[in-house]
Parts: structure tokens; C-alpha cells; sequence
């Protein structure tokens, strides 16, 4: 068989964290931006006020100062205190003077200063704060933030906060507007045979062999590694480890490899243009002539190029759903979307929302916690509670939920087998809440209701009050909320409190875990590390199942390999021909009949709830 060459141009679908800018351009490179912190965020209320003598200092590493500029981002929790007196700031000694700009604050409570370059090293930076303002405090290690209460003579680590008691450090952070040292660019799994929704021949790859086109300016790299393996998802059990080799001998069918970018100067970055993979094989067996493939009904499966933590079963599992009688609640339902109305309705009416003022106490997001703190009276429940709670609630009955934050207000997304897509659930507090959000009567997520009021046209989006049967009309100003929108990268807050941000956006965001969306590789909202605007970071394939089939050593036989994407994955379930659903654990040797063959595979999970149906019909002739 002669050599097969399979070239790859755009990266855009590629996994990569924030490091790597592959959706911009027509090439992938370093990010152009990279985010500075010492802290994670998770406390944002214990404030430090600066004064003549009272200072404080962060100290920031910077592997490059080849920067174009810097912006520098302080929690204040939305206060302004520089109007009477500004903040005065020393970078490595050079003098600036900061007055608050509401129009630069956006709504998150973080304030923004612009450093110059030439300000910065390479190496430890000193930021100094003093004069006017605040700065608050994330306790933890600390080693980074450093307080003087003799106007700067002399200074002190792990002695922050108005008596000096406090170890931890300052919530400030650098943005960089330079490339980032390093990242990594992953390559989706290959199918060297190339055999896309079609039969496979059985073929002995001999060698694959990398080939890359690419710019590597003076001080920057370009590394690869390759591994392979004989199931179209990676499993350690059947796939290589990562080589840091362009040529593989003996591959398996499936490969997939790893490019690392990196650079010594901030204002230079590698840029991979093409990959092309070089694959030599031998023909053992053709798809024969009596073999038809008629139909494929099966999804491309796509991944996050973050890991997200799943709610497993759990003893915690057992006593929500037992206690508060969840299949009970939803047992009413005729459909999935009609379940998912009734959950989020009975979330929404558990207890009255916030009185925050009469019960202070704030609790975890374990809904347990929050069920018997808010209907006991011994805590306040806000917009964050009820949707981490339908989250939880959701995912004990087997779905796949998670909390959903948009700008000022949290709610959840939830993911439809019915619709086989993410879709909002807003369980929220008060009246306008409880309800979906559709277009034409279909419901929404995150991405499709920002890009409406991004363009403007979020009124025309549906407010479905299901089951009350009630609906109204979308406003822009409501919209609004939805300018901006993250996720935490799990749901089982159920089994594991932290970590987490206390009081879970009270006043603002501040912790650093969350993913947020966004539409440039230079965010507008700087002050957070996990940014993406790749949309199947937010939006991964859940319960679907890919069928790869190939010729057998043996008449009359296809082998077919399996990928599912399946959260909490148990086990298969195949269908034959229409009869009765049997379970497997793993690939299947399906042999044919004279006439038409149906094959349906699906994927279960270990709570029992099986998922979209891959099916294949093939005609065999004997």
C-alpha cells in the first residue's frame, strides 16, 4: 500500500491550556498574555487599609521583562478609596500615583493600574503599595507579600493585616502583556487509517514518521512527542507512553502527539504552521466487495482541554437522594426536560432566598448543608446555593450538571440526552428566576444565550417557567448577566467542601479556579488565570459513543473498537439486530448474517443512566 500522508492546518479544535493561542491565527503560538499570581482567591473579605506608614509589598517573578506593558490588578472589593487621597505605588522604586477609574473597574471588584515596561525585570519584581487604599488578604503560606508599619524602613512576611497577625498573601496580581514561557499544544487521537464513519481494511502499520512546518525565531523551541496505542481513546493499558521521537516503528491504529512551545524572551514566540503524519503500511485483509456499510448514526465526540471532576456514588449520594425523596420528585416527569423543570422547581422552593441579614452564617456548597442550614434558619442561602444545590441534586439522580456563574448571579447547566446538548437551569431565588431559557422552544446554555446579548438580541430569547406552564419575554438589561459566565471544573461538592471560594461571590469573584469564558487571548477581565475561548473547554461531549469498525481475520467478522465519552462509566450495553440489550465491557466481535446487519452500542454509567445510541447497518453477501 503506498505511503499515506495526513496533514493537519488548523488547531483550533486541538487541546491546550491557556498557554497557547491556537484560535486567533492560522498557525498555533505562545499566548500573547500571561497572568502573574500568588494567591488562589479563596478569601476576599479580611481588609487591610494602607496609610503614611503602613505599606505593603508583593513581589512577583518574572521570567522575561520583554514585555510590550503590564497591567496590574488589586482586590478591593468594589470600593473606592483614592478619591480623596490616591495610592501611591513603587515598581522596583519607580513612582506611580493611582486614582480608582469606575469605568476600568467592570464588574468584578478588581482595580487595574497600568505599568509601564521599562518599570520591570527580569527576575523578582517589588510592587510597593502605600499612601491611600486597601488591599485584601487570601491567608495561606504567604512568602510573596510582606507588610512595613514604619513607611517601608523595614519589612515583614507573614505579619499582614491590621495587628500584623495574618500569614498569607495580598489578593494582587500581574498581567503580563508578553508571550508565556511555555505551553502545550495536544493533538486529538488519529485514526491512521483514516477510516471515518466507514469499514476499515486490516492493515500492519510499519512506521509513522511527524514532519512539521514552523517559524522558531532566535531564543524560542519546538518539541514533539508521539504515542499511540490500539483503542481510539487513550488507556494507559493500551496505549505507549509520550516519546520524545518524530518516528514511531510498529504503531498502534489510534496516535496523537504533544508539541511544547517555549521561549527565553517575552517578545518572541514559536509558531507551529502545519503537522503532517507519514504513515507506511501493508494490506492484510481489504474491506471485501460483500461488505456494504449503510448507515452510520454516531456523533464526533469532543473533549475539554480541562479536567473536570465528576460526583461518583457516594454513602453522601445515597442519603440525598434518600432523604429528600429526589426520584420522587422528578418521578412525574414525562421527558427529560420536564424532569429537569420539576428538580429545579423544587430546589427554587426549599427556603426563601438570602435574608442574609437575619441568619449570617454562609454555607458550603454541599447540598446537604445547605438544605438544612437555609430550611433551619441557621444560614443564609443565595443565587450560588441554589444552583450548586440543583448541581448536586441533579447529579445524584445520574445527570451530568454544574454550577454556572455569570456576572452577578449563578445558576446551573445541565446536560440533555433528550437534546444532546448543555442547556441553563436557573433555580434562583427570586420571582424571575425558576426557569429556562430558550430560542424557538429550544432551551440554552452559557455560550449561545452571551453571544445573543452580545449581539444585541437577547430579547429575543424565551423565559420558560416550566412546570408552572408560564412564559416572558427575555429584556437586554437581564441579558446582561450573561456578559460574562465561568464554571467550576467540578461538581461534587457533595463529597469534598474545598476548594472553593468562601462565600461564593457574596459581593464578587475573586477565587482563581474557576474557567471563564472569553472572546480574545487577551482577556478583558485579567485578573483570572483560566480563560478560554475554545468552545469545547465549556461545552464536551457527555454519554456518546463512537463505533470504529474493521475487517477481521475471520469471514464474515468485523472487529469494532469503542470510544464513549461517558462521565462515571461503567460499562456497555450492545443491541443486535433489535433484540434485547446485553452488557459488555470492551471492544466487540460482531458477526454478520446474510442480509442487513443493525448494531447499537451505549454507553452506561454507574448510576445506572445509559446514553446516546451509536448505531451501524451494514448488508453482508455470502
Amino acid at each position: 500500500m503506498p505511503k499515506v500522508t495526513i496533514v493537519q492546518r488548523d488547531f483550533s479544535d486541538f487541546l491546550y491550556q491557556r498557554f497557547i493561542d491556537a484560535q486567533v491565527k492560522s498557525k498555533a503560538r505562545l499566548s500573547p498574555s500571561l497572568l502573574l499570581s500568588n494567591e488562589s482567591g479563596i478569601n476576599g473579605d479580611i481588609r487591610e487599609i494602607l496609610g503614611p506608614n503602613d505599606w505593603a509589598k508583593v513581589c512577583f517573578d518574572i521570567p522575561s521583562a520583554k514585555v510590550k506593558s503590564a497591567e496590574l490588578v488589586f482586590y478591593v472589593k468594589g470600593e473606592n478609596t483614592t478619591q480623596e487621597e490616591p495610592l501611591r505605588l513603587l515598581i522596583n522604586g519607580h513612582r506611580m500615583t493611582h486614582r480608582q477609574k469606575p469605568e476600568r473597574m467592570l464588574t468584578g471588584g478588581w482595580d487595574r493600574a497600568r505599568i509601564p515596561a521599562r518599570y520591570l525585570i527580569d527576575g523578582v519584581n517589588e510592587i510597593v503599595f502605600c499612601g491611600g487604599g486597601i488591599l485584601y488578604i487570601d491567608p495561606g503560606a504567604g512568602g510573596q507579600s510582606s507588610r512595613s508599619f514604619d513607611g517601608g524602613h523595614t519589612w515583614h512576611t507573614n505579619a499582614l493585616g491590621e495587628e500584623g497577625e495574618i500569614q498569607g498573601e495580598y489578593l494582587v496580581r500581574l498581567r503580563l502583556k508578553g508571550f508565556a514561557p511555555e505551553g502545550q499544544l495536544v493533538s486529538p487521537v488519529i485514526d491512521l487509517l483514516e477510516a471515518t464513519n466507514s469499514i476499515a481494511p486490516r492493515l500492519e502499520l510499519r512506521h509513522l514518521r511527524l514532519r512539521y512546518e514552523h517559524d522558531s525565531p532566535l531564543g524560542t523551541k519546538l518539541n514533539f512527542e508521539i504515542r499511540t496505542g490500539t483503542t481510539p481513546a487513550f488507556s494507559a493499558r493500551h496505549w505507549t507512553a509520550w516519546e520524545a521521537d518524530t518516528r514511531v516503528s510498529q504503531p498502534g491504529r489510534f496516535a496523537q502527539w504533544r508539541a511544547t512551545l517555549s521561549t527565553a524572551v517575552a517578545n518572541q514566540t514559536p509558531a507551529l504552521k502545519s503537522v503532517s503524519l507519514e504513515v507506511d503500511s501493508v494490506i492484510q485483509d481489504k474491506v471485501p466487495a460483500t461488505m456494504e456499510l449503510l448507515e452510520v448514526d454516531q456523533p464526533d465526540i469532543v473533549y475539554s482541554s480541562y479536567d473536570f471532576k465528576y460526583l461518583a456514588p457516594h454513602h453522601r449520594v445515597d442519603r440525598l437522594l434518600k432523604q429528600y425523596r429526589l426520584e420522587e420528585v422528578v418521578a412525574a416527569g414525562k421527558d427529560e426536560l420536564e424532569k429537569f423543570a420539576l428538580l429545579r422547581d423544587w430546589v427554587h422552593s426549599q427556603w426563601l432566598g438570602w435574608q442574609s441579614d437575619k441568619y449570617p452564617y454562609c454555607p458550603s456548597w454541599d447540598p446537604l448543608e445547605i438544605l438544612e442550614t437555609t430550611k433551619g434558619n441557621w444560614g443564609y442561602g443565595m443565587c450560588t446555593h441554589y444552583g450548586a444545590t440543583f448541581t448536586a441534586c441533579a447529579a445524584a439522580l445520574g445527570y451530568v450538571a454544574r454550577v454556572l456563574i455569570v456576572d452577578h448571579h449563578c445558576l446551573a447547566e445541565v446536560w440533555s440526552d433528550q437534546l444532546q446538548k448543555w442547556i441553563l437551569q436557573d433555580p434562583g431565588p427570586n420571582r424571575e428566576y425558576d426557569a429556562s431559557y430558550e430560542r424557538r422552544g429550544i432551551p440554552v446554555n452559557a455560550l449561545e444565550f452571551h453571544q445573543a446579548h452580545a449581539a444585541g438580541k437577547a430579547h429575543h430569547l424565551t423565559i420558560n417557567k416550566l412546570p408552572q406552564k408560564t412564559t416572558a419575554k427575555m429584556t437586554n438589561a437581564w441579558g446582561g448577566l450573561f456578559k460574562r459566565f465561568g464554571i467550576p471544573l467540578r461538581n461534587n461538592h457533595l463529597v469534598e467542601a474545598e476548594p472553593a471560594e468562601l462565600f461564593h461571590g457574596y459581593s464578587q469573584y475573586h477565587w482563581d479556579g474557576y474557567l471563564w469564558w472569553t472572546v480574545d487571548v487577551d482577556p478583558k477581565y485579567a485578573e483570572y488565570s483560566l480563560q478560554t475561548l475554545r468552545p469545547a473547554d465549556f461545552y464536551w461531549s457527555v454519554n456518546q459513543t463512537r463505533l470504529y469498525p474493521q475487517v477481521s481475520d475471520e469471514v464474515g467478522v468485523l472487529d469494532i473498537e469503542i470510544e464513549t465519552a461517558t462521565p462515571n462509566f461503567s460499562h456497555y450495553e450492545v443491541c443486535i439486530d433489535a433484540k434485547d440489550w446485553e452488557r459488555i465491557e470492551g471492544p466487540l466481535r460482531w458477526s454478520l448474517h446474510a442480509g442487513e446487519n443493525d448494531l447499537a452500542v451505549r454507553g452506561v454509567n454507574t448510576f445506572g443512566r445509559s446514553g446516546r445510541i451509536a448505531r451501524l447497518q451494514v448488508r453482508y453477501c455470502i
